[in-house]
């Protein structure tokens, strides 16, 4: 049996390995070690490949362009349309009261002009 295990790597329990006390702590002890020396390297591997990732994410901030370049023209809009819209009412309203103010000044001058006549006669 101790044949067919030792064949297959398996260790047979008890005195039979042919290890003593002192011989199995140091070998725990250095299996214990290595892991835990395993543990760390994957550790800071895993460490670096997430900092890596986080650096490849990161949004760079936009580059300033030169100071004295032209800025471009900024994109019409809806509210832009409609105040173009407004304007040229405004545009039409001022010609209105414009035309009205002329038409009363003409009228004030012509009356004054009759009464003139008026009194001549």
């Amino acid at each position: 049996m101790a044949e067919r295990l030792a064949a297959l790597g398996i260790r047979q329990a008890g005195k039979a390995t042919g290890e003593t006390a002192q011989q199995r702590q140091d070998r725990e002890k250095k299996e214990k070690e290595e892991r835990l020396r395993q543990a760390e390297e994957e550790d800071t591997r895993r460490e670096q490949e997430r900092q890596r990732r986080l650096a490849d994410e990161q949004v760079t901030p936009p580059t300033v362009g030169k100071p004295g370049a032209k800025k471009p023209p900024p994109p019409p809009t809806r509210k832009g349309q409609v105040a173009q819209h407004d304007v040229k009412q405004a545009e039409a309203e001022s010609k209105r009261v414009d035309q009205q103010l002329a038409e009363q000044a003409l009228r004030e001058q012509q009356e004054t002009q009759e009464t003139e006549i008026h009194q001549l006669e």
